[in-house]
């Protein structure tokens, strides 16, 4: 088509198109006036009458499950800092919350890589170990929760579950109890519900780095949920003889009786082996001068292993929109052993090290009971919110720890 064919055409689309569209509008326009004229002309129905029945609108209800509080990296309120479900610009303390989105897109898999992300949070070495992070200062390796629940036993922690990772920065023992000196951690693990997540991931890189997970929630119909994630590892990495093997297992199933009251079941198996690794010693004020990837110690005796079994039961109950129960009881068995043959005290000259060694057992078993009652009351123009809240625990620890002896005689060695 010529140029002059398409400008003749453009020219002649606005004269059609506006003739079509007053041929469309005429006839609606007409009816629309002989339906008005009509009902001017027709009596008018009567209440009992079977006309007036069909024509009255019924009453319509628009019920749905609460909105998640994350959306993309975004978090607008939060459960933990005051057990309420309050606003995060109304609560009356610092609070950092890595979503699972930022958790996905930075490839994170432990504490150690939130702690990055958390302004006046670090991560230390923990022995090589387990999770040690330092929150305004104050070094603590028990200040972790998950889902609001205690989960102080000292190992490595993954995020293969979690469905956000909230750091409350400053004194806390008033709602979460011992310690949190310098705030606590509080994992939000992923749990069933009627969204639909069929989500599967493989990584792969250096060092032999191999790593599984899995994520799935489907809705059995509106009355039950189900959700599996899941979690495989085996890598390596460029430390001479370092490793990581790991499993995790977490289903969950959620039912809801009604419109008020829903209840979540869920269970937790976790496994993660590893080689302790205490890095390499310092001399003078600086790290030797060696080669990276070197060992100091013996990698073949340095190892930790910990499993962790944990089984949760969550329920909620709301009588009307202002007072609401909620129950949370968890049962966790934690078995944590580790073994360090690690590097002391450089010489004066600088050539030779000194090498100790021990074990420690930890067999730990927490039961949790958490329930708290909100209720919103409106005094003039000001409404509160009021929590009563009950939290029953009990743990019971079995430690045994040994040093280890060089040829049955000295607890330490030159290397």
């Amino acid at each position: 088509m010529s140029l002059r064919s398409v400008a003749l055409a453009r020219g002649l689309s606005y004269p059609v198109v506006g003739l079509a569209l007053v041929i469309a509008v005429t006839p609606m326009a007409a009816h629309a006036q002989s339906a008005v004229d009509t009902a001017q002309k027709r009596p008018p129905l009567t209440s009992d009458s079977v006309g007036a029945r069909r024509e009255r609108l019924a009453r319509v209800r628009i019920t749905g499950r609460t909105s998640r509080p994350v959306t993309g990296y975004l978090t607008t309120r939060s459960l933990s800092a005051t057990k309420t479900d309050t606003p995060l610009l109304d609560v009356p303390q610092a609070v950092t919350v890595v979503t699972q989105e930022l958790i996905r897109d930075q490839g994170m898999r432990g504490m150690a890589d939130v702690a990055r992300y958390v302004p006046g949070v670090a991560a230390a070495q923990g022995e090589g170990n387990r999770d040690a992070l330092v929150i305004r200062g104050n070094s603590s390796t028990s200040d972790f929760f998950v889902d609001g629940v205690r989960d102080d036993v000292q190992f490595f922690r993954d995020l293969y579950n979690v469905d956000r990772v909230e750091a409350l920065k400053g004194a806390n023992a008033m709602t979460f109890g011992r310690g949190g000196v310098g705030g606590v951690i509080n994992r939000v693990t992923r749990q069933a519900d009627w969204g639909r997540a069929h989500e599967f991931t493989i990584q792969g890189g250096s060092w032999n780095n191999r790593r599984m997970l899995g994520d799935v929630n489907q809705a059995l119909n509106p009355h039950a949920a189900v959700r599996v994630t899941g979690m495989l590892e085996d890598s390596d990495t460029y430390r001479s003889g370092v490793g990581v093997r790991r499993a995790g297992l977490n289903p969950t199933v959620a039912f809801a009786a009604g419109d008020r009251a829903r209840i979540h079941f869920g269970y937790e198996y976790f496994n993660d082996q590893r080689t302790a690794d205490r890095g390499i010693p310092s001399f003078q004020g600086r790290p030797i001068a060696t080669d990276a990837s070197s060992f100091f110690g013996d990698p073949r005796q340095s190892y930790a292993h910990a499993t962790v079994r944990r089984v949760t039961a969550t329920s909620d109950y709301e009588w009307n929109s202002s007072l609401v129960l909620r129950t949370h009881t968890s049962y966790a068995d934690y078995d944590k052993f580790y073994q360090n043959v690690y590097p002391g005290r450089v010489s004066a000259a600088g050539d030779t090290y000194s090498v100790s060694a021990y074990n420690d057992a930890t067999r730990r078993r927490n039961l949790f009971h958490q329930s708290n009652l909100t209720t919103s009351v409106a005094t003039g123009g000001i409404r509160h919110t009021l929590l009563a809240g009950l939290e029953l625990a009990r743990q019971s620890t079995d430690n045994l720890r040994q040093t280890g002896y060089f040829n049955n005689s000295t607890t330490s060695a030159t290397a």
